[in-house]
């Protein structure tokens, strides 16, 4: 009858005698998988066999004639390409042996602890283990090279789009300036085209800094809260300015600047994307108040962006930072529907987090955090 069990090709590193032994009879004893062992006693021995056969999973003793402890670990690890490593170690080694699973071993086994359970299971689970860590890995260039593709379409797409946007654009704004003499309706019609034109070309930048937040050329370095906020608040200050909006800061460091480790760019972003909310989603007989606090909360920065407009229904407050969504479904208040996206995207992807907290008609608490990081001290 032909045998159904699963044949295992081991590589087993070992330079005492007693113990190899040991193995082999554990070997011999296995009913559920079938064993082909190759025996090697130094670490030289070890590269030559992984580089002239396939094995399923490396059985490695840490203190050979030619190598010790971790160096062993990294040593055959650097020639094992995918095929797991399982830590043969005595009792009064753990330490050593539990540093070599960080280095890249899958597992170890105690000498004196093995039986027929523990090490057909270790094989086993180190073997799928090693497939799993092998199709996460696969997936995960396949994600980035779809990722990339992505980025370099959004790229193509905008710049093809956005070049008869500006045609109309100027011939808008060329007509308006040319033709003194319009009708009141044809007036009307160029103001809400030019109005359209530069929508959609907001829109367009909207989606393209969605894009390419991933991109890893984006550089972080020690930055100065405050100064970020002055330079976001220069940049609003027509928005201010029109709809009388004020504006308080509180910083509570102990009257110390807050640095955090982050990209300039992207924490504009953020801060840009909260406060222009905060001033535009407010009732038309309301006056935007708007409190900015940044604390420190264990290992975060927590800032905290809180207003006094519109409010978001409970049921809305999740979806609210989903791509292209608006709560304001009757459209009273322009925007895109990408600036929260953004702004989860951004946060999200440096460890932070984001939420909101907000009672309908009275106001919103916008919520995100950055991680303290040791560079920053």
């Amino acid at each position: 009858m032909v045998s159904s069990l699963i044949c295992f090709k081991i590589l087993l590193v070992e330079d005492n005698l007693p113990d190899v032994i040991i193995l082999k009879k554990q070997f011999q004893k296995l009913q559920t998988l079938s064993v082909k062992l190759t025996h090697v006693s130094t670490c030289r021995d070890a590269i030559f066999s992984l580089q002239s056969h396939d094995f399923d999973v490396i059985l490695l003793d840490l203190s050979l004639p030619d190598s010790h402890n971790l160096d062993t670990v990294k040593t055959i690890y650097s020639h094992s390409g995918d095929i797991p490593i399982l830590i043969l170690t005595g009792l009064d080694d753990q330490v050593t042996a539990i540093a070599s699973v960080r280095e890249g071993a899958q597992d170890y086994l105690v000498k004196g602890q093995i039986n027929l359970d523990n090490l057909q299971r270790s094989i086993r689970y180190a073997i799928e283990r090693k497939q799993r860590l092998k199709e996460i890995n696969i997936l995960n260039k396949k994600l980035s090279t779809s990722n990339q593709e992505l980025e370099n379409y959004a790229y193509i797409v905008s710049h093809d789009l956005k070049q008869p946007l500006q045609t109309i654009l100027a011939s808008s704004q060329l007509i308006l300036h040319l033709e003194k003499n319009l009708k009141e309706q044809s007036y009307q019609l160029l103001e809400f085209i030019l109005a359209s034109t530069n929508q959609m070309n907001k829109l367009i930048d909207n989606l393209l800094s969605y894009a390419q937040i991933n991109k890893k050329s984006i550089e972080k370095e020690i930055v100065c809260v405050e100064n970020i906020i002055k330079n976001v608040m220069k940049f609003l200050n027509k928005q201010i300015q029109d709809s009388k909006a004020s504006i308080n800061i509180q910083m509570n460091n102990n009257n110390k600047p807050i640095k955090v480790f982050y990209n300039s760019i992207q924490l504009s972003q953020i801060l840009q994307n909260l406060m222009s909310n905060a001033i535009k989603y407010i009732p038309y007989d309301r006056t935007p108040e708007i409190q900015i606090t940044i604390e420190k909360k264990e290992e975060t920065w927590l800032f905290m962006v809180k207003d006094n407009g519109i409010g978001v229904k409970p049921e809305d407050q999740g979806r609210i930072f989903e791509m292209l969504e608006r709560v304001d479904t009757d459209r009273k208040y322009s925007g895109s529907g990408i600036g929260l996206a953004i702004c989860q995207k951004i946060v999200e992807i440096n460890g932070g987090k984001i939420w909101v907290e907000s009672i309908l008609n009275k106001g919103s608490t916008f919520f995100f955090t950055i991680p303290i990081l040791a560079i920053e001290n």
